[in-house]
């Protein structure tokens, strides 16, 4: 029996997910978080043999999990089940470790060869973008511009759409429940990341290059 823990911030997805597989099915998602920052507790409490995890979660990204699962000394295999299709984050997740990619419209049968791959530390990816993941493997990742996006966390996407919005730090800071400070940090660091120098050149290079 494959042991798997899901890490989704929507608990009635995560419980359907959980219901969805049966003795046959040899999977178990045996436990199921809506915050990331929950799983060294939970590794050390149960036997866990895959990681089923989100990318776009509010109190840590699937991102921030991966860094965190290695700095915590963890080596599990990382299936990401995602509704993203987009090349930036099949490649930051892959950068990161992830043994696998697969979107969130995937059939039972898809997801089961799935979790059995992974379990194996074997790699998979959903077919939807598998052209995609050829591309990057033989070595089309790009243009510098694309790379310093490809830089950019989720919540630092977030925030720049917000800032394009007009809003000031404190809207955003309300908005996704942040400190000002934090605020303040993430757009320090994402002018550092994208080389712009203010927020109106950084709202002008976000919308010519698409990511927002």
């Amino acid at each position: 029996m494959i042991k798997v823990l899901l890490v989704d911030d929507h608990q009635l997805f995560g419980e359907g997910m959980r219901s969805m597989f049966t003795a046959e099915d040899g999977i178990a998602i045996v436990k199921v978080t809506t915050n990331g920052h929950q799983i060294p507790t939970i590794l050390k409490d149960l036997e866990i043999d895959v990681i089923l995890l989100d990318i776009s979660m509010p109190q840590i990204d699937g991102i921030g999990v991966m860094e965190l699962l290695k700095n915590e000394g963890f080596d599990l295999p990382v299936l990401m089940l995602t509704m993203h299709k987009e090349m930036k984050y099949i490649r930051r997740t892959l950068e990161k470790g992830a043994q696998g990619y697969i979107l969130k419209d995937a059939s039972k049968p898809e997801l089961v060869e799935a979790i059995q791959k992974v379990s194996r530390r074997e790699n998979y990816f959903h077919p939807k973008i598998n052209n995609q993941i050829f591309d990057y493997l033989r070595g089309g990742k790009g243009s510098n511009a694309a790379d310093l996006i490809n830089e950019l966390s989720e919540r630092e996407i977030e925030i720049i759409g917000c800032l394009a919005k007009g809003m000031n730090g404190r809207a955003v800071a309300e908005a996704l429940f942040i400190s000002e400070h934090t605020v303040k940090t993430h757009r320090r660091n994402i002018m550092h990341k994208l080389g712009t120098k203010n927020t109106a050149e950084l709202i002008t290079f976000s919308i010519e290059q698409g990511i927002i």
